[in-house]
């Protein structure tokens, strides 16, 4: 299916794809532990021993690679990988976030992720983030890479 966005996705849609978001993120994740993990052993393998994060640097690791990963997807073609599985993209007045925004919103998103069930009350279906930041979360099935047609330019 290809055409302009279609009208705002509803909360089924957008927590299921926070929750491969999280996967994803979650798989960086630990990626980057075992990359870190390879490297020591490599520099030393006879003195090795597995590193062990604190608990608070190891969740703020977590937060800074879902908002990093957040920014880059919404603010480059408007849409995670979560995201384009379910045919959905972020947009800020009909358009694609910039870079401030983007990151503002992935901020957000991972300080307060409950602020996704506003979606449940608000007529728009639009999440505190949404309402806050005035953007909000549609059905588009483009894969475009990210050009596409404004919703204000939509016919």
């Amino acid at each position: 299916m290809t055409g302009p966005p279609e009208g705002p996705a509803g909360i089924v849609t957008r927590l299921v794809a926070a929750l491969i978001d999280a996967a994803v993120t979650g798989l960086i994740t630990v990626g980057g532990y075992f990359a870190v993990v390879a490297a020591l052993f490599a520099a030393s393998p006879l003195s090795f021993r597995w590193p062990a994060a604190p608990p608070a640097l190891a969740g703020g690791l977590a937060a800074a690679v879902a908002i990093g990963y957040l920014t880059v997807g919404w603010a480059t073609i408007g849409r995670s990988y979560g995201a384009a599985l379910l045919g959905l993209r972020v947009l800020g007045r009909g358009r694609r976030l910039g870079w401030a925004r983007a990151a503002v919103r992935a901020v957000f998103c991972v300080v307060l992720p409950i602020g996704l069930l506003w979606v449940i009350v608000s007529p728009h279906r639009r999440s505190l983030q949404d309402v806050v930041l005035r953007t909000t979360v549609v059905y588009d099935w483009q894969t475009d890479g990210g050009a596409f047609v404004s919703t204000k330019d939509a016919v």
